[in-house]
């Protein structure tokens, strides 16, 4: 079995769990103490489930706005091929990005809006909206980010709105969804005055940004089809060299972003909540991996505490072990690392001799029964909300915040 076939057989296995944990839930009668919380943890893990795809965005904006560069600011790698002078991007498709074998984004990256020559990659679609619509019915984008650049808010942007428009109102009706706009204003750095740089004290850069930002949200806002899509305006700099070669990590000394976080902050903001963790993990954001981390120890501990202490006649499944090892295996794919089996074997070994949390070895233990013979006899076996809890907090120091883990992870 390749380890695609075993990673999808895990998904599907604890989404089985989730879903028959659900039913039997469901089936309990209403004055039955927290069947309502129980249901909401159960249908909040059933979409962390579902949504450990990697996140679809959408780049639409003028040529030579600075999409591609966009692209590698967000990803921190060399992921799109950026031209000085002519337009690179031809054909609209979903492109894939891998790191370190992890499929970590899915970017539809389009052809420039009013371009004024054609690009150098073929496009059999005679313009920019016929080749992003051609792409958009294989697969429906989580977000749309529409760029402008600081510098031409005020110059011919009708072109660019009706463009935007006509996208966002065929998106709703090929998918009936509203899909969040953000409006992303590229090269910041550019205006005056010039030689002022990101973060800054400047009164008079930061004006002229927050100008920009309100006139450019106003514009959006303005179009009826838009309006009720568009979430934010997020001023950007995107400029950063790389290391030579495919995936290129961005130089140290090398690095002038500006504002890139707080884009992908306002991305999970307005994304639907399952693809939050994919936007999380991909962009290595620490106080978004944490806190989806903590949402999915907390369910988890809920659910444990739960199953332990009212038995279910008939349940078919055992319950605390696959909530506690899915837990585990959810908190390090947030890290990077594959959702699998041999993720829980890693934490199991290493986690259970390294990180001194009492209730957490418990919770070890527990699951080692299943994958390191021998290991769990080193404890009794326990169960309920303290194991789990403990479990999910060991997890999280060894996947999330000891160095060395997320150096195994990147």
């Amino acid at each position: 079995m390749t380890a695609f076939q075993e990673n999808n057989e895990t998904l599907s296995r604890n989404e089985y769990l989730a879903t028959e944990l659900l039913k039997i839930v469901n089936s309990l009668p209403g004055f039955f103490p927290l069947k309502n919380e129980l249901q909401e943890k159960l249908d909040n893990l059933r979409s962390v489930l579902q949504g450990l795809r990697p996140p679809r965005v959408m780049v639409i904006g003028r040529s030579r706005s600075g999409k591609s560069s966009l692209i590698n600011a967000i990803c921190g790698l060399k992921v799109a091929e950026v031209s000085d002078t002519a337009p690179e991007t031809g054909m609209a498709e979903w492109k894939k990005y891998y790191h370190n074998g992890s499929d970590l984004l899915h970017i539809l990256d389009t052809r420039g809006l009013q371009e004024s020559m054609a690009p150098r990659q073929y496009d059999s679609a005679k313009t920019p909206y016929e080749s992003i619509m051609q792409a958009v019915k294989k697969d429906c984008p989580d977000v749309i980010l529409f760029l402008c650049k600081a510098t031409e808010v005020h110059s011919a942007s009708d072109e660019d709105l009706n463009a935007c428009e006509l996208i966002v109102e065929e998106i709703k009706k090929l998918y009936r969804r509203d899909l969040p706009v953000i409006g992303v204003l590229t090269q910041c750095d550019q205006l005056q005055p010039k030689k002022v740089y990101f973060p800054t004290n400047n009164e008079t850069k930061n004006r002229n940004v927050q100008e920009q930002v309100k006139s450019f949200f106003a514009f959006l806002k303005a179009r009826q089809e838009l309006s009720r899509c568009v979430r934010d305006v997020v001023p950007t700099v995107a400029d950063a060299k790389y290391e030579d070669g495919k995936n290129g990590l961005i130089l140290p000394d090398e690095d002038d972003r500006w504002n890139i976080t707080e884009l992908v902050e306002t991305m999970i903001k307005y994304t639907p909540s399952e693809i939050r963790g994919s936007l999380a993990r991909m962009a290595h954001i620490d106080n978004f991996q944490l806190h989806v981390a903590r949402t999915v120890v907390t369910a988890c501990t809920a659910l444990s505490s739960f199953v332990s202490i009212n038995p279910i006649p008939g349940a078919a499944i055992p319950l605390v072990v696959p909530i506690q090892t899915f837990m585990v295996m959810y908190i390090g794919w947030l890290s990077g690392r594959e959702f699998s089996d041999q993720t829980v074997k890693d934490f199991v070994v290493n986690a259970g001799i390294g990180v001194a949390v009492n209730a957490g070895m418990i919770g070890i233990a527990d699951i080692a029964l299943k994958f390191v013979p021998g290991f769990g006899s080193l404890l009794a076996v326990g169960a309920g909300a303290i194991a789990t809890q403990g479990l999910g907090d060991a997890a999280i120091v060894y996947f999330l915040t000891l160095p060395e883990a997320r150096n195994t992870a990147s």
